[in-house]
């Protein structure tokens, strides 16, 4: 039997949140012990509706260590993020939107009405191979999460520390409304991974009709001033 991909339903009441989280040597001295504390709390903060989660972790390997899992059963552990080795940024961040396109064609009864990234990482791409690596990779990544956004209004938050947020975001496609620097310490991780997860929260409280049209759903998850400045 072949099946009709187009008339599968959009369930509004699913978030699909993919988590990219980088555990490259120097994600050390935001104390990792914290961080997936943290990053559990973000996860179980996003209360009401159905929730599942895809996480993937990176250094110069790229790993997913969480699958599809609902909300409630997620417990993110320090050792699942523990520092490691360099950071291959574009290499992991293509797969793991490969791994979420693949994993949502393949649902045949309904499908998450959003779909969210959120990124934390504290160094610059430095070590992605192959195809991924140097600005053909930058440009791969680009295409891959501009294509996302204007066709199936994903979303990506990048929490970035030790680089330029702002600036790296543009370069591979996402733009500053969500992007923050965050100072690189563990009460600023803290603070940014609280303040994004107040955004996810934000919209996946949106309508369909202001998840289509980007500006109006830009002014409701954009970081502000204050935001930015409570994470400095």
């Amino acid at each position: 039997m072949t099946i009709d991909t187009n008339n599968i339903p959009l369930n509004d009441n699913w978030t699909y949140v993919a988590m990219l989280i980088d555990r490259s040597g120097s994600m050390s001295s935001l104390n990792p012990k914290n961080t997936s504390k943290q990053l559990t709390d973000f996860i179980r903060d996003q209360t009401g509706g159905k929730v599942t989660v895809t996480a993937a972790r990176f250094d110069d390997k790229y790993e997913i260590f969480i699958t599809n899992a609902n909300a409630n059963d997620i417990v993110i552990t320090e050792k699942d993020i523990e520092p490691r080795n360099t950071t291959a940024l574009y290499e992991s961040f293509c797969k793991l939107i490969d791994k979420v396109g693949d994993d949502i064609s393949q649902m045949t009864t309904e499908r998450p009405g959003k779909v969210v990234f959120v990124v934390l990482t504290d160094g610059e791409e430095n070590s992605s191979a192959g195809e991924y690596s140097g600005d053909s990779g930058r440009k791969i990544l680009m295409n891959k999460i501009t294509h996302q956004k204007e066709v199936y209004n994903w979303v990506f938050f990048f929490m970035g520390t030790n680089i330029d947020a702002i600036a790296t975001g543009a370069n591979i496609g996402i733009g500053a409304d969500t992007c923050i620097d965050f100072g690189a310490n563990a009460e600023k991780c803290t603070q940014v991974i609280k303040n994004t997860s107040e955004k996810v929260k934000v919209l996946r409280n949106l309508s369909r009709g202001q998840m289509s049209n980007q500006n109006e759903m830009l002014s409701h998850i954009q970081f502000t001033q204050q935001d930015r400045s409570t994470c400095q």
